[in-house]
């Protein structure tokens, strides 16, 4: 009996095994087909008074399930049937194609319009794509039946258009996805056009294209398209600008576009935008806080470390670099931690270094405590560290107010002076600073004015009161 349980487990223990090995194998098909999740489309647009007839064309779809996301407002989603292998991985409702081996299939459906075009229109992302996916390339086809002329522009580059007698055909190609599509009556001349950025509207100076268009180049950015037009009124999309503007503030709008979508930058971050598009581009990008904050960041970067930054930026194209991101860039090539570019997202702050090291107070450890070293000056931040062993710390705009059960302490922010219950002590300087909306004391000054014993190892920073009866 004993040898029969035994054999069971040692079955149960082999089936339980190769389960595991099945499914992990699974899942490691899985996981390669995701990141192997690049298609490449063409799309047919056939433009009529009341629709918008679409005919699109995935290309190179990997074995997988790929769910179908229509834009909004589409209609009529169902096969178009190119050929006999064109649809044998869609299901019913024309929301996925379904796992198989045909890597090219089609689909159409339309775009309805509450009226035709008169002068101008924006449709905002009017294509189907594929959930969680990127096309890499784009082929976009416009057959205009309306008469209507004018012109289209999609972010791609124009390859060829042509007016006949009923209808007008233009195509485009180029990388990535068209976000949007836009069309206006008022035809622009084609000035300028290359594999990064086209020109229409108003003759161009040769050496700002060039700048223009050799920094799209070497960020590698999708193609943009800007369109000067004194007639209508400005308008941004991702991939294209329609802009009455002088041609050096677009051309700083154009780069901080690119660099926006290709870094993944978050759009509430102004500040880090700015700063990354003028270390890429070498120049002051943005408004008068970011010219500041970039220009002191080249005071303090010597020529090899601004060559490394700009180059671990350019490394990162395609991932997402928020204001965290860029301090922690910077940190590493200096080789000292900052906040510099998170804080500047908030306020006016200086470009300090901090500890690295864990600070324990009061026996607990505290997150995001940043110790700043300036000047050979280790600063504290007084609302953080003497809060934590029982003080109570205000400021108003003409002192700042620190007490516990014990002792009632008021700093001057006009004179280095204090008092300490009602007995004034003269400085010969200030121990503490401003920074940003904190007020950072000085190490020695919190030793000696609060009696706290401040112990350093490799790894830690530990604060503790020497005074009976504090909270620790």
């Amino acid at each position: 009996m004993k040898i029969i349980s035994r054999t069971v487990l040692l079955l149960a223990i082999i089936n339980i095994a190769l389960l595991y090995m099945h499914y992990s194998q699974l899942a490691d098909a899985s996981e390669e087909r995701q990141q192997n999740s690049k298609y490449s489309q063409e799309i047919e647009v056939i433009n009529r008074t009341d629709k918008m007839i679409v005919r699109h064309h995935f290309r190179n779809l990997n074995v997988g399930r790929h769910e179908i996301v229509l834009p909004i407002g589409s209609k009529e989603a169902t096969c178009y049937l190119e050929n006999e292998l064109s649809c044998t991985r869609l299901n019913e409702n024309s929301t996925a194609f379904l796992e198989g081996e045909g890597n090219t299939q089609s689909i159409s459906y339309t775009i309805s319009k509450e009226s035709a075009l008169s002068s101008r229109k924006l449709f905002k992302a009017p294509f189907a794509s594929l959930r969680n996916e990127s096309p890499t390339s784009t082929i976009l086809h416009i057959t205009d039946e309306t008469n209507n002329r004018g012109m289209w522009i999609s972010g791609l580059q124009l390859v060829g258009s042509k007016e006949m007698d009923m209808i007008e055909y233009s195509l485009f190609k180029g990388k990535g996805q068209v976000t949007d599509l836009y069309w206006q009556r008022n035809a622009q001349p084609l000035t300028y056009s290359s594999e990064h950025l086209s020109i229409y509207g108003e003759a161009t100076d040769v050496a700002f294209v060039k700048e223009m268009a050799d920094n799209l180049e070497r960020l590698k950015a999708d193609h943009i398209d800007m369109v000067f037009d004194g007639t209508n009124k400005a308008l941004e999309s991702d991939r294209f600008l329609i802009t009455t503007g002088n041609q050096s503030s677009v051309y700083v709008a154009t780069v901080r576009k690119a660099i926006r979508t290709h870094y993944k930058i978050p759009s509430d971050e102004s500040i880090t935008a700015d700063l990354v598009t003028s270390i890429l581009i070498g120049k002051q990008a943005g408004g008068k806080k970011s010219n500041a904050a970039y220009a002191e960041l080249m005071a303090v970067l010597t020529p090899s470390q601004t060559v490394a930054l700009k180059t671990t930026l350019e490394d990162k194209r395609g991932s997402k670099v928020d204001a965290a991101t860029l301090d922690g860039v910077i940190g590493s090539i200096i080789g000292k931690g900052t906040s510099f570019v998170r804080k500047n997202n908030e306020t006016i702050y200086p470009l300090l270094f901090e500890e690295s090291r864990t600070v324990v107070v009061g026996g607990k450890t505290v997150e995001e405590l940043n110790i700043i070293i300036k000047d050979d000056r280790t600063l504290y931040p007084i609302d953080k560290v003497l809060t934590r062993l029982g003080y109570e710390v205000s400021a108003n705009n003409r002192s700042i107010y620190i007490e516990n059960d014990m002792d009632k302490l008021r700093f001057s922010l006009r004179d280095p002076f204090y008092v300490l219950n009602e007995k004034r002590y003269t400085l010969r300087e200030s121990p503490f600073e401003r920074m940003g909306d904190d007020y950072y004391f000085e190490e020695d000054a919190l030793r000696r004015i609060f009696q706290l014993s401040i112990q350093k190892s490799a790894d830690t920073i530990t604060v503790t009161s020497l005074k009976k009866g504090s909270s620790e």
